[in-house]
């Protein structure tokens, strides 16, 4: 009987050990997605062209091709794909015009306002689809006023102004773009007294500089090109502020969108470096400081008033028009209610070769690769969502509306969201992430060979100008991460290569461009796809959610030093972050912790699968932590925005901020220098304070 029993567990000893032996593992997998057999250049060049044939704004015809073409292509590989339609509030130009009159003959020059095609154009048969050069969003009007130049339009440079005793109320300001949102330059003109604003790019910035050659002879912008996009500061249609465009939803009238104070509320174009430097040499009075000069062979830049007088006359349509968000679907096997989210938006300015369609591209990229480990008998653990957004560019509309709509399901079961928006625009791997999701990008980028130097990897070629990786912080409201981590609290991490890029929404950023400059080889892409599907996977298939707090207690107890050296005889006290910031260290220490001894235990039972309820458990603190950061009340008049670590400068909405709140407060307090605003900053240190304790407690998952 015991000689039977023994031979019987023998047996099942080997077909146990023959089965994990012989049944590849996901690892497996994870190796074989970036394979050269499974990566393919050439078809993401393809995709590319496809993609950006036709300039694709959205709300338009082409737009919709290009939502059938990304929906077919995941269609052809098995992947459940549908599109999900809003009907949101979007604005296009009627007419604009823009002239200015040179004293004391009173000449007039009138600009063309448009961009020049080049001999052998490819695109020169669709140039006329190209949408005349405006702003979305921008105020219908038509206003007259001597012209004040204005550098960046940021609030220091407004303020330097003030101290030189030069008022700009009346005028017209003429900025460059390049150092913060252009809405908050509108915005920032506005509330200094101006009643008009054009904004060029400034050859020195785009251009090259004084021996820049122009598109299509090299990347720069050419003299013609012009920046267009959007003004409005906040995030999904304007109409419906917090809930979803669907139906006969309610919607708010436009006197209260523009009580919100997230439009501009003066007229406003944007023009081109020849046309900006045609005005630079209408404007007199004091010279500007050496660092408000442009090129050294251009003109000597003045502030003014002018005696340049400007005419500017805009006059848009608003209407409701439908977008369409494409949404594929890979059911997870083990825990289908989990959700590993990638996204990228499709609406282009114009083109869009670099913004965003290389992301598509490479979206495409990821889902054909997934497609190829299916057929070879891969089921990911958990579910995997591609989402091909729609009207990003006038202000994350598709992904908002989606997130306002499907918000509770999302916070209850989205494990992370991948963002891609311009996945190549340039050399050099760039990476922003909440940061739980820093140590698993670098694991990822150590797995990818450098698409400059294929000795090395992605990670080597990152560090080789420092001792450590710079992963920057989702603070900016650039991309469609906004909605998924402000809005709602779920880990977020973006990435791509190259940083920033000159034909930015100009008609110049197409095919040839990137063909020729961004990615000739089209390697940059499929590493970006390499790098985004690893990361997916690890989140989609690995046992333990792969997120380390100790990363975000470190991140929380640099920021808060940073405080108290900007505190300093403020009589704030900054002992409850701290004394939070130190109980998220244990927290972050005893989840390690369990992890490592739940590993320990498993042992043989490992290969039956026990203690799911304790990985289930223990997995649902690490995706839920995020959350704890959030307060219902939101950032003060910026209720939307809920995160009380991350959010966009006040004064930028693409620049990120840490402890957004306290930010706000203390440059608040520092203007009005009263007991009660320094007692306001007083209160966001709490909030944050309690914030950071939440995520302890989520951590622990025992209630107090």
């Amino acid at each position: 009987m015991y000689t039977s029993i023994a031979a019987t567990l023998i047996t099942i000893a080997s077909s146990l050990t023959y089965f994990f032996i012989s049944s590849p593992q996901k690892s497996n997998y994870h190796s074989l997605y970036i394979a050269s057999t499974f990566s393919d250049n050439v078809s993401v060049s393809q995709h590319l062209y496809s993609l950006t044939r036709r300039p694709h704004v959205a709300g338009t015809e082409a737009n919709a091709e290009v939502a059938r073409y990304v929906l077919s292509t995941l269609s052809s590989y098995d992947i459940r794909s549908h599109i999900r339609s809003y009907g949101v509030s979007l604005t296009y130009p009627v007419s604009r015009s823009l002239a200015l009159t040179h004293p004391p003959s009173d000449t007039t020059t009138i600009f063309e306002l448009r961009q020049e095609t080049y001999e052998g154009d490819p695109y020169i048969d669709v140039a006329d689809e190209v949408l005349p050069t405006f702003y979305a969003y921008a105020r219908s009007g038509t206003v007259v006023g001597p012209v004040v130049y204005v550098n960046y339009g940021r609030v220091e440079d407004f303020m330097i102004l003030k101290t030189k005793g030069l008022n700009v109320s009346g005028t017209v300001v003429l900025a460059r773009m390049g150092q913060i949102y252009r809405g908050d330059i509108v915005a920032n003109a506005y509330q200094a007294g101006a009643i008009g604003a054009v904004l060029f790019t400034d050859k020195k910035d785009y251009g090259g500089g004084d021996d820049g050659k122009g598109f299509p002879h090299d990347k720069w912008m050419p003299p013609s090109g012009v920046q267009v996009g959007t003004l409005y500061k906040g995030c999904g249609d304007p109409t419906t502020p917090g809930w979803p465009s669907t139906g006969g939803c309610e919607r708010i009238s436009d006197d209260e969108v523009d009580k919100g104070g997230d439009i501009p509320l003066i007229p406003s174009l944007p023009v081109s470096a020849v046309d900006g430097e045609a005005i630079i040499k209408s404007i007199g009075g004091e010279v500007a400081d050496s660092d408000w000069q442009g090129c050294k062979d251009g003109p000597v830049y003045n502030i003014g008033p002018g005696p340049g007088i400007l005419n500017l006359s805009y006059t848009g349509k608003q209407g409701i028009n439908t977008i369409e968000n494409v949404i594929g679907i890979i059911e997870g096997e083990e825990e289908p209610d989990r959700f590993v989210i990638l996204g990228n938006h499709r609406d282009a300015w114009t083109f869009g070769a670099a913004d965003p369609n290389s992301g598509t591209a490479a979206l495409l990229e990821v889902a054909d690769r997934l497609s190829k480990l299916q057929k070879k008998g891969w089921k990911p653990r958990r579910t995997i969502i591609f989402c091909n957004w729609d009207a990003e560019e006038y202000g994350l509309i598709g992904s908002t509306e989606w997130v306002e709509e499907n918000r509770e399901m999302l916070s209850s079961r989205v494990v992370a969201y991948l963002n891609v928006d311009v996945a190549v625009s340039g050399a050099g791997f760039q990476a922003a992430a909440t940061p739980q999701l820093d140590q698993l990008l670098m694991q990822a980028t150590k797995q990818v060979r450098d698409p400059e130097n294929s000795s090395q990897s992605i990670f080597d070629s990152w560090i080789s100008t420092s001792d450590h990786p710079k992963i920057g912080r989702l603070g900016g409201a650039g991309s469609d991460y906004a909605p998924f981590l402000q809005h709602v609290g779920i880990p977020a991490a973006d990435m791509s290569f190259g940083e920033g890029y000159p034909v930015y929404h100009s008609m110049y950023d197409d095919f040839i461009w990137m063909r020729d400059f961004g990615d000739p080889m089209f390697r940059r892409h499929v590493a970006v796809a390499s790098i985004w599907g690893l990361v997916a996977l690890s989140l989609a298939d690995e046992e333990f959610l792969p997120f380390n707090y100790l990363s975000y207690a470190f991140e929380l107890q640099t920021n808060a030093d940073e405080l108290t050296n900007e505190l300093m005889d403020k009589n704030i006290d900054l002992t409850p972050l701290f004394k939070s910031i130190e109980d998220l260290k244990i927290a972050a220490t005893k989840i390690d912790n369990e992890i490592k001894a739940l590993k320990r235990s498993k042992g043989w039972a490992s290969m039956w699968g026990t203690k799911p309820r304790q990985v289930r458990e223990l997995n649902d603190r690490l995706m839920m932590a995020e959350r704890a950061f959030m307060d219902r009340d939101g950032l003060l008049g910026r209720q939307w925005y809920k995160h009380l670590i991350y959010a966009p400068s006040e004064h930028d909405d693409y620049g990120s901020v840490s402890f957004p709140g306290i930010t706000d407060a203390i440059e608040k307090a520092k203007q009005e220098n009263t007991k009660e605003s320094w007692s306001s900053v007083q209160h966001e240190v709490w909030r944050v304070s309690r914030a950071v304790i939440h995520v302890s407690l989520v951590l622990n998952g025992v209630l107090t």
